[in-house]
Order: structure tokens, then C-alpha cells, then sequence
């Protein structure tokens, strides 16, 4: 059975088996650089007992693209195939073989292989890449393109970006997109194919090889199709044009979008947005002649509404009743998502092509959580922006295609001898042949996976002594490298590979483990599962999922703990530091937007899951317990060390400081009452707050909207409903421990720790 508990609900019991699937929540930590893999325990444990009865999760977080020690490798010093590999697991040759004269052994598995002459003598093993702990980075292929139109290309070696635009909104929306297109252009490779379609009810392709575009408009059939097939109406070699080579005609393409007068629907029955025909459009002209790896990049405001995939409005207040009362067997909140889009990231897939979807609402429900397949099966970025005011798509769209980024990747896991991976978690997908294997269509520099791990014998890793617990991760993927700034129709699609090997001690006894915890880690493999039960047995049982998984944990710990003192019950782990945020990050987990159905918009609560299903763990924990510091005055270069609590508490309205809350997306800058008209607000564009604030923009895989705040008025109340630890305006007068998040944090551990009573009391 799978880590998401049934939907049938017993008392302790139902507790008790969830303890051998526990999950648990992160401490606050610092940023994590130079390693692929993250282990959720720095010790392994000895065997099954010792992991059950700690009541922790076992398994690791994986960042393919993390950002290596070594910037700028040296990847002619091997090849991928001349890397000595293991005859029985393997497993790449690493730091942490030992060697023999003539063998070395296998760090996972202990097998003897044969010794080549590059591997003879410690002195020669010492300088050589492969051999140093970390990352390593080698080349598997290279090919090197002058002309990205010869016919000598595979379609993999020919990158192409294509921007679907929603042209059926307001001038205001129509503009950031021509902002956001134009921004994207600056980063995009020269060599690289650029092509454009604008929607509203209709779709149009623009022809941009010269310097005066124009397009050619489709209307959309009876059957929700477009009338006439894309190819037919402008082929794909015409559709698309070399960035370096037309650069002019397509910034006056871009200028040239415009809203579509309300009166003006290009022959459609009505007004709408015809996202999916286009999508569906595109796919088939290039599955009729694939020609390059493609990359949609959409820009939305406005629910898809004609055609294939259209979606129906929905009331707030309706979703919200129909979620509570069905919850348990329909899907993200208790409404069924279209499958026209699941088929269509399928089609996507099988291209071997990416989606990137930026959503900038205008009005209500924009159908994110419908549109997700394409996002999450092709391995593409979701943006959701909730206001044209909020919107920071330049610099979003620049931030995208600046970043490393990699395609047609496969990811494997290895493990040593006494365990295994046994599922694995994120935008990826196992291969049909072989165990343990793979797929990732697309990912980026902030991408992040996760697997669980179990035991594959009853003595655990202590069933073979010559290897000590060890992980090996190998990802193999496509990139496509500019040559130099001298010739800008040349590049480099070069097939690379990386490698790390992590060891770990053993842990025997479960204190172990508990000093031993990443809690980032275990945050994301927190999410990961939570938002697996969302999806299969819906909100109010994900809730309950998470509350009990608590009061287990707590449980467990005071067992092995206080229970050996004397002490009375403590459930705030005070004798453990990678623990003690441990309950405040399940409360803001239950308080925030993830999993507030009442508070969040149901494109939020979507938006906000992908991000905490994709992102790296430091990040993770960002969303779902965010950062309240301050700053004494606006000159100031850093906050204070030591992060406040979310609460009205840690407010000083009679002291003039100026306090940041940073919740990944969103940075909020707020004045108590001391600091209003003593301090200038906003703050100064030369201020040390400011440039504070801009350094934490451009560290962040999307950039954060600002919003400048203040005590007493509209955007005052907006900050203070953002701390989470304080009771809830609407909160229900009940102390029941499943409405307990919303009474406030205090309130929150009072009923845990009648739980934690009562579940020790029973066991």
C-alpha cells in the first residue's frame, strides 16, 4: 500500500499503522550548494525497528542541476564511457572504493573489479575528476552546429521556443505580456528558433521573417478543433525563425499584440479563449514533421474557454461546499480536473517537448489546477500571478531562460547493500523496462526530486559489513551550450553526465536519528505526500493525515525521551534543534496557502502545491513557514539573526523598525505604528532595505512580488492576516483538534498535546 492512508477513518489504530509510513517537518536552515543528493537522515538506520520507532521518514531529496563547488568543470578530462563501472550493481567508481593492486571495490555492493591503469597508484586517483567527492560532471556526446536549418539535424539538436499568448484580456495584461515576451528574447540563445501564437477565440500564427510580420487567423470548428490544420496555414520551417537572424521582425511581431476589441470573436459563437485548440494544434504540426525540441511558453489571464479543453467557471462558495461533501473521492478540492489535458501532456511528452505556463488572472478561477498535467508530466514552470499589479512576468520569463536547464534526462538511484529506493516522488516518471530508471523531460536549475527508501532484508544495512551505508545518484541529460559570442549562429548540444556518491554513519537507536535530521528535507517529503492524499482522498482527509502524523512523531519521541528522564510530555522537542520547528511548520502548513480551502483560491492552493512538489527544500520551507525579521532602520544591510515568530506578539508598534516577511513568492515590508511618518516609505531606492530586498529577488528561482505595508490601513490588515500563529477572525469556537490550526498556534499545541496524551494513554 502506498503512503497515503485510506479514507476509512479508525481511532489509534488508524495512528498506529500510519507510524510505519511517518513523515515529518523541517527546522529552519540556511541555503544548501554543491550537492545533487540531500538525505532526509545523516545517519541510516540500522534496520526497520530502529526507523519505526523513531517515527521519522527515510529517503533523500534529489536537485539534478544543483549548482556544483566547481562552476566551470573540466569535461574533456574523460568520457561517460571510460568511467569504470561495477560488473554487478553498476554503480560509477567513486571517492569511497577501496583499492587493491590489481581491483577495486565497489562502495555499494563490495564486488571486485578489475583495476585499470588510470586507477593504479593512490598519487594518480588523487588529481583525477572523477575521484573527488561532490559532484562530478563528464561528457557522454557533443555536436557542434553551425546551422541550426541543415537537414544533417536530428530534431533534438534543434532548440525552439514558441510563445502562446492570451490576447482576450485588458490592455493591461496584453502589455505585460509584450514586457515579459521581450524579456524573454534578451535571454534566449541567438541560434535559438523563436515562433508565436496569440489566442483569444480564435488562433492566430504570426509569420515573422521579415521586418513587417503579420499573422494568420484560425477560427475554431464545431468539434473544438481549429478549422483549418496549422501546418496548412503556415508551415512549421516558416513558423519558426533564427533569433540572431530576425531578431527585428520579432520584437515587431511582439509589439504588434494587441486585446481583442470585446465585439471582435473571429467567427466563434462567442467570446473566449481557445487555449486548447491552439495547444492541440501546434502538437499536431509537429508530430507530423518533428523538427525541433520544442518549448511552449503560455501566457494566460483568462480561464480556457473554447474548443478542446474548455472549462467552466466555477462559484467559490459552490467548489468549497461540493469539496467538503466529496472531497474524499473527486480530485484537487473535491472537483473533477479535464482529462482533454492529461491527453494533451501526453502528446506533449511523447514529442519530447516542455510547457511553461504563466498565468496572470484577471478575473476568478483561471483553471490552473485542470492545465497542471501539461506543467508537471513535460517538466515545465507554472507561475501564477494573482493580480496584473503583482505581476513580475519580465523578469520571471528572463529568470527562466537564464538558468541551466535540461532535457530528454534520465535519473537513477542507487543504493548499497540493505536497502533500496522504493518509490520515487516529483515531475518525472519510471521507465516501462527497467527498475529503478527515470524519466525527466525537462528540469532546471531548481528542480527537485524525492524518494523514499526501505529496507531490502530483515538485518537491514548491518547485513554486509564490508559497505557502509552509501547512495550513488547518476543523471544523464541534454544541453544545449552557445559556442562563443563571435559566431552567433553556432552552438553545442552536448550530452552530459553527473555523478555523486554521499555516504552516511549508522544510526542504532532512534536518538540517533532524531539528532541526525535534515528537517529541510523532510519538509519536501512532507509535501510530496500530503499532496498525493490531496489529490487521492481529498482535502479534509489530507488534513487529518497530516494532524495525526504529528501527534504520532510526538508521541514516539516523548517515548524515547522524556519517558527515560522522568519528565513530563514536552511537544515542542526542546532537547532536539533540527525538531523544534517541527509543529509550527505543520501549523503553517494548515494555515496557509497549501491547504486553506476557505482562504485561497483554488488556482493558489494549486499553484502554491506544484511549487512545494518541484522546488529544493530550502525553498519548500520558505512557503509553508515564511520568515519574519526586521530591520532597526532603513540602513541597515541584514535583518536581525534570529527569525520572529508569526504572531502580533513579535510586533513592536512603539519602536520604528521596519519588518520583512518573505514568503518565497511574496515579500511583504511592513510599518508598525512607531515607523509610520518617521520612517519614509516606501522605503528609499538607495536604502539598505531595498537593496536587501533586491538581493533576495535575484536569489530566487521566481521573483517575489514587493508589496509595502503599513499599521491602520487595508494593506495593514493584509500583512496581519499573514500571521499565522495568531487565531483566525472566522476561526469556529470549537477546540476540535481537526479545526485546531485555525484557533491559533497556542490552541494548536494544547490539542496535540491532549492527543499525544490520549494516543500514549491508548498504546
Amino acid at each position: 500500500r502506498s503512503d497515503v492512508v485510506s479514507s476509512s477513518r479508525v481511532g489509534w489504530d488508524r495512528r498506529a499503522d500510519m507510524a510505519n509510513k511517518s513523515i515529518a517537518a523541517p527546522h529552519r536552515g540556511a541555503a544548501v550548494f554543491g550537492t545533487m543528493l540531500r538525505p532526509s537522515l545523516k545517519r541510516t538506520p540500522e534496520a526497520a525497528a530502529v526507523k519505526d520507532s523513531a517515527g521519522l521518514p527515510w529517503g533523500c531529496c534529489v536537485t539534478p542541476l544543483a549548482p556544483a563547488m566547481d562552476t566551470h568543470p573540466n569535461l574533456q578530462t574523460i568520457g561517460a564511457d571510460e568511467v569504470p563501472r561495477c560488473c554487478e550493481c553498476f554503480a560509477y567508481i567513486n571517492a569511497y572504493c577501496m583499492f587493491e593492486r590489481k581491483a577495486w571495490l565497489c562502495s555499494l555492493c563490495g564486488t571486485r573489479n578489475e583495476l585499470g591503469q588510470r586507477y593504479a597508484t593512490s598519487m594518480q586517483r588523487a588529481g583525477l575528476e572523477e575521484m573527488q567527492r561532490g559532484i562530478v560532471d563528464v561528457l557522454e556526446d557533443c555536436i557542434e552546429v553551425d546551422d541550426v536549418f541543415s537537414s544533417d539535424l536530428r530534431p533534438q539538436e534543434r532548440p525552439a521556443v514558441i510563445a502562446v499568448v492570451d490576447v482576450s484580456g485588458s490592455e493591461e495584461s496584453v502589455e505585460m505580456a509584450r514586457t515579459g515576451l521581450l524579456a524573454m528574447l534578451a535571454a534566449l540563445p541567438d541560434a535559438c528558433l523563436f515562433g508565436m501564437v496569440s489566442v483569444d477565440s480564435s488562433v492566430s500564427v504570426w509569420d515573422m521573417r521579415g521586418d513587417f510580420p503579420h499573422c494568420y487567423s484560425v477560427g475554431i470548428s464545431g468539434d473544438g478543433e481549429v478549422q483549418v490544420p496549422l501546418e496548412e496555414v503556415l508551415p512549421v520551417d516558416c513558423m519558426l525563425v533564427q533569433v540572431s537572424e530576425n531578431r527585428r521582425g520579432i520584437e515587431n511581431a511582439i509589439e504588434m499584440l494587441a486585446p481583442t476589441p470585446p465585439s471582435f470573436t473571429r467567427g466563434a459563437a462567442r467570446g473566449g479563449l481557445a487555449f486548447g485548440p491552439a495547444v492541440d494544434g501546434l502538437l499536431e504540426a509537429f508530430e507530423a514533421e518533428p523538427f525541433c525540441s520544442l518549448r511552449l511558453v503560455a501566457i494566460l489571464g483568462h480561464l480556457p474557454s473554447v474548443g478542446v479543453g474548455s472549462l467552466q467557471p466555477i462559484d467559490g462558495a459552490a467548489a468549497a461546499r461540493d469539496g467538503k461533501k466529496q472531497g474524499s473521492k473527486k480530485g484537487f478540492d473535491g472537483i473533477e480536473a479535464s482529462g482533454d489535458y492529461a491527453e494533451l501532456a501526453d502528446r506533449v511528452v511523447a514529442l519530447s517537448a516542455c510547457v511553461d505556463l504563466f498565468v496572470v488572472s484577471e478575473e476568478g478561477y483561471a483553471g490552473i489546477d485542470a492545465l497542471l498535467p501539461l506543467v508537471e508530466k513535460s517538466g515545465g514552470t507554472l507561475v501564477h500571478y494573482p493580480s496584473v499589479a503583482a505581476c513580475t512576468l519580465p523578469t520571471d520569463l528572463n529568470k527562466c531562460f537564464s538558468r541551466p536547464f535540461a532535457t530528454g534526462a534520465l535519473l537513477r538511484v542507487r543504493c548499497s547493500s540493505g536497502f533500496r529506493v522504493a518509490r520515487a516522488y516529483g515531475h518525472l516518471s519510471p521507465d516501462d523496462q527497467y527498475e529503478n530508471l527515470y524519466h525527466v523531460a525537462c528540469c532546471h536549475s531548481d528542480s527537485s526530486f524525492a524518494v523514499d527508501f526501505e529496507f531490502d532484508n530483515p538485518s537491514g544495512v548491518v547485513a554486509n559489513l564490508d559497505v557502509h551505508p552509501t547512495v550513488q545518484c547518476a543523471f544523464s541529460y541534454t544541453c544545449v551550450v552557445p559556442v562563443g559570442e563571435g559566431d552567433a549562429g553556432s552552438y553545442q548540444v552536448q550530452r552530459r553526465l553527473r555523478i555523486e556518491t554521499v555516504r552516511t554513519d549508522i544510526g542504532r537507536q532512534a536518538l540517533e536519528l532524531y539528532s541526525s535530521v535534515d528537517a529541510e528535507v523532510v519538509m519536501s517529503l512532507l509535501c510530496h505526500k500530503i499532496g498525493e492524499a490531496i489529490r487521492k482522498e481529498g482535502m479534509a482527509e489530507a488534513r487529518m493525515l497530516l494532524q495525526d502524523w504529528l501527534v504520532i512523531l510526538t508521541a514516539r519521541y516523548n517515548q524515547h525521551v522524556m519517558r527515560r528522564t522522568g519528565a513530563g510530555m514536552d511537544t515542542s522537542f526542546a532537547k532536539y534543534p533540527p525538531l523544534q520547528m517541527l509543529p509550527r511548520f505543520v501549523h503553517g502548513m494548515l494555515r496557509g496557502r497549501m491547504m486553506d480551502a476557505q482562504r485561497a483560491s483554488r488556482d493558489e492552493r494549486a499553484f502554491v502545491r506544484h511549487l512545494c512538489c518541484s522546488l529544493r527544500p530550502e525553498f519548500v520551507c520558505l512557503m509553508l513557514y515564511p520568515r519574519l525579521s526586521f530591520f532597526e532602520d532603513l540602513d541597515a544591510t541584514l535583518p536581525g539573526d534570529t527569525p520572529l515568530v508569526l504572531s502580533h506578539s513579535a510586533i513592536d508598534q512603539d519602536t520604528p523598525h521596519l519588518y520583512i516577511l518573505d514568503s518565497l513568492t511574496e515579500v511583504h515590508i511592513f510599518y508598525p505604528r512607531a515607523a509610520k511618518g518617521a520612517v519614509p516609505f516606501p522605503p528609499p531606492a538607495d536604502s539598505g532595505v531595498r537593496a536587501f530586498v533586491q538581493a533576495t529577488k535575484e536569489g530566487r528561482p521566481l521573483c517575489p512580488s514587493v508589496y509595502n505595508c503599513s499599521e491602520g490601513d487595508a494593506s495593514g490588515l493584509d500583512f496581519s492576516a499573514r500571521l499565522w500563529e495568531d487565531r483566525h477572525l472566522n476561526a469556529p469556537s470549537s477546540s476540535d483538534w481537526a479545526v485546531s490550526a485555525d484557533l491559533g498556534y497556542d490552541a494548536f499545541m494544547l490539542a496535540l498535546k491532549e492527543e499525544v496524551k490520549g494516543f500514549m494513554d491508548s498504546s
